[in-house]
């Protein structure tokens, strides 16, 4: 199984006693200002960032070396003016960090992070902070290191144990311990969407920074989520409110797909009210995203999947192959030796009530060409499509025929 990286809001790892170790840029911010006479300038809005490391930079020309998430620390040792302070931060904003604190009193003064820097910083949602010269940057870069890797430490743990959950949970000890303990335990209605990249092949950059952009802006729900992906899927489980705003996260969480230049297909589990029935919901969102994929439609709601919801419920698809092989083998074999689309003429047929008219409308064909080619099928299959129940299953044979080319 490939490395799965996560995102789970407000959770805190607790160890040794009373250390927390918070993800979240404002549950760093919280836990330690007073500690570290922090004082945020500006930038408020974006403190729902998480922070992925801690990296101390002086200068622009080591900014190509900071990462999606990373926590910047500097003493302007080298910026040392206003105007370089400026282009630092555009720098910085433009990789992606989670923040900038800035040690003040030496080589920098507050009084140098000036009107056109924090209008600059707020309009851009991006939390600067100082703190006094006093304190030691190594002592927040230590802390902030320790606190982040015991968290990454839980959420993989975390991670595992919802991953045993949707494949075992018949089997307790494989998760119950490490979701007992979660903030999932305090909500209890819960949902899947599974994003399906047209491209399997994602860069490892884009892939950061899907996953950075769409953590930040779950974290906005103040609502415990996982987001992570998991083999050619991307997986997001959200819970609560969050259930109730499922249209609205899908559209952001589709546009930083697309931002990245990477289109996907969308599918929407039904809500539950228990932890142990996601391991149902993983199954139906991935059903979904399976037909959206056949039906060319995105999102799809398990819900409104239709005959696709019993189909996906059969296990055993030598059934499905031989529902459809015996009624539609004969007219795709005639096609593929006459180079006829007489199958695809029927298919049509059937989904307009048998309409003549309406298939010529629909396949921009003469009335007359269309009545030909019912005559042709006619002649292959002896069956009679004014009978409801043949017409059915003819429906559902090419349902199954489309179903299985994603198989």
């Amino acid at each position: 199984m490939q490395h799965v990286y996560i995102a789970v809001h407000a959770i805190e790892f607790v160890c040794k006693g009373d250390i927390k170790v918070p993800l979240l840029l404002k549950n760093f911010y919280n836990a330690t200002k007073n500690k570290y006479k922090l004082k945020l300038i500006c930038g408020e809005h974006g403190l729902c960032q998480e922070v992925s490391w801690v990296y101390y930079s002086e200068d622009l020309h080591t900014t190509n070396y900071i990462r999606n998430g990373n926590l910047v620390i500097t003493t302007g040792m080298i910026i040392n003016s206003e105007k370089n302070l400026k282009k630092f931060i555009c720098e910085i904003i433009h990789r992606n960090t989670a923040g900038l604190f800035i040690n003040i009193g030496h080589y920098l003064q507050e009084t140098d992070i000036n009107r056109d820097i924090i209008e600059y910083c707020n309009a851009h949602n991006y939390p600067l902070f100082v703190f006094p010269w006093e304190i030691h940057i190594a002592d927040i870069m230590q802390d902030y290191l320790n606190r982040i890797v015991l968290g990454q430490h839980y959420e993989e743990s975390l991670t595992k144990a919802f991953i045993n959950l949707i494949h075992r949970p018949d089997r307790e000890e494989l998760y119950k311990e490490e979701i007992g303990s979660s903030s999932f335990m305090q909500v209890k209605n819960y949902c899947i969407i599974c994003f399906s990249p047209h491209n399997k092949q994602i860069a490892p950059e884009s892939r950061e920074l899907i996953l950075l952009q769409g953590r930040n802006a779950m974290n906005t729900y103040n609502t415990p989520y996982l987001f992570f992906p998991y083999f050619y899927y991307y997986i997001l489980i959200i819970s609560d409110s969050m259930c109730k705003n499922i249209e609205n996260i899908v559209t952001i969480l589709e546009n930083i797909f697309l931002h990245e230049s990477q289109a996907c297909r969308i599918g929407i589990s039904n809500s539950v009210s228990k932890l142990t029935e996601l391991s149902e919901s993983y199954k139906q969102a991935i059903g979904a995203v399976t037909i959206a994929a056949v039906r060319q439609v995105s999102p799809l709601y398990f819900e409104k999947l239709g005959i696709y919801q019993l189909l996906l419920s059969i296990e055993d698809k030598r059934i499905l192959h031989q529902f459809s092989n015996i009624r539609l083998s004969i007219l795709a074999e005639y096609d593929r030796v006459h180079n006829t689309a007489l199958s695809a003429t029927l298919k049509i047929y059937l989904e307009n009530s048998c309409s003549l008219q309406s298939v010529a409308e629909q396949t921009f064909l003469h009335r007359n060409t269309i009545n030909y080619r019912m005559k042709q099928i006619r002649q292959l299959l002896p069956v009679d499509f004014s009978n409801a129940t043949t017409r059915m299953e003819y429906l559902i044979a090419y349902a199954i025929e489309e179903y299985l080319k994603t198989q």
